[in-house]
């Protein structure tokens, strides 16, 4: 794991972090509530990775962390901790707001008041450097890593994450028409493609049974080699070499590569899926730094787990990830585009198509089996995102590309209003 992820955090800090989110304290609550949606148009993000700590809120434009303290942090064990903590998150070039879950609790208007005088101070002061990790943003008006504002679509500022898969990875002419659309698209870009079908033929054709499980593929050792070949190597580099014909600069990538995903080996209360992995981090200090150099990324469904080991990894998962991976950096909007025209109220007819999932009417439309199987895990992965630092997620037809992006077709799934 590169030492400069997220501050340095590592694997196991991201780990810590998404079992801090699975459950919040009341004073998270009432504070997550405080500040989600704000005067200041600032994104906070709740259990932040940052070096070897996990803070409460971050905002990250800002470089502003919020610490909220239990009765433990009263014990002078705790409070030297603590100290240290603090002082080295300065170092790092954030300035640490702390609150006692009592003040919180009790007291949320004397706690806001703190915060938006922090806000303002920090606001009107010059974000230079920082000093250590912290610093390589350069600053709000320049800089190759300049924090995010709220500005919509600046070509220096958002990142669309792309997934192209479905049937269009097995149509040669859709599959073209789809780059053409994908490279005339302004701004920074990554492309996640899935393998289509060509990786279950080229198994067939050389006797090696596929088993496939609600929509996922057992991965045993022999079809591990079949997948990496076909998506990490044709599949991948006839996209490069098609984006390069339309003037966009790529460069194919797989998880391995530059340890740009990290990833285990899937581990499954009852079924084996063989070397199927999940992502545990993105390198992000690397895709940020090629997508600097104005080069798009297109990356192949094929993770490592840094002890030698290739794993395959599901398309829409790594696009979930890094798009979350991403989203402290780049304001991300991640775009599903398959051969539907978007989530489809009846499979079989494209004119069913739903214009907005919330949460509520998520759980509402699975009640009673209202969306196909298939769709679920894109779903999934999209309200993960969503939680996660990212702006924007839409599914929909690959077809139509450039509405995607302009968010005038499609599926957009978003919070409640």
């Amino acid at each position: 794991m590169k030492e400069n992820m997220y501050y340095g955090a590592s694997h196991l800090i991201f780990q810590k972090a998404e079992e801090l989110r699975n459950r919040m304290t009341p004073a998270e609550e009432v504070l997550c509530k405080l500040i989600h949606i704000n005067e200041w148009k600032l994104k906070f993000r709740r259990q932040h990775p940052i070096w070897n700590y996990v803070a409460d809120f971050y905002c990250h434009k800002l470089k502003l962390v919020i610490e909220l303290d239990g009765g433990i942090h009263e014990q002078e064990e705790i409070k030297k901790y603590d100290e240290a903590r603090e002082n080295h998150l300065k170092e790092l070039g954030l300035t640490v707001l702390r609150f006692k879950n009592e003040q919180v609790l009790k007291n949320s208007d004397e706690v806001l008041k703190e915060i938006a005088q922090t806000i303002a101070a920090l606001s009107s002061t010059p974000l230079g450097d920082g000093g250590g990790d912290a610093g390589r943003d350069g600053g709000e008006d320049g800089g190759p890593f300049s924090p995010l504002g709220d500005g919509g679509r600046d070509g220096g500022k958002t990142l669309y994450v792309i997934k192209i898969g479905g049937n269009i990875i097995d149509d040669n002419a859709k599959l073209d028409a789809f780059l053409k659309s994908f490279a005339a698209v302004e701004g920074k870009k990554i492309l996640v493609h899935g393998g289509g079908k060509l990786a279950t033929r080229m198994a067939e054709q050389m006797g090696i049974e596929q088993q496939l499980i609600d929509g996922r593929r057992i991965t045993d050792a022999e079809t591990l080699k079949i997948v990496t070949m076909v998506y990490a190597g044709y599949i991948n580099k006839n996209i490069v070499v098609t984006l390069q014909s339309n003037h966009c600069n790529a460069m194919g990538l797989c998880g391995a590569d530059g340890d740009a995903i990290l990833a285990h080996k899937r581990n499954h209360p009852v079924l084996d899926y063989g070397f199927v992995g999940d992502v545990d981090a993105i390198n992000a200090d690397l895709l940020q730094v090629l997508l600097e150099k104005n080069i798009t990324l297109v990356f192949a469904p094929i993770t490592h787990n840094q002890q030698g080991q290739l794993l395959n990894t599901n398309a829409d998962t790594i696009a979930q990830e890094i798009a979350k991976g991403m989203s402290p950096y780049y304001e991300v909007e991640l775009i599903y585009s398959f051969e539907k025209s978007g989530v489809l109220l009846d499979a079989n007819d494209d004119n069913t198509v739903i214009p907005e999932i919330t949460p509520a009417y998520y759980k509402e439309l699975k009640a009673g089996k209202k969306i196909f199987d298939g769709m679920i895990p894109k779903l999934d992965n999209a309200f993960a995102a969503l939680d996660n630092g990212v702006q924007k997620v839409i599914i929909g037809k690959a077809e139509q590309l450039p509405q995607l992006v302009e968010g005038t077709a499609g599926t957009s799934i978003i919070h409640e209003r």
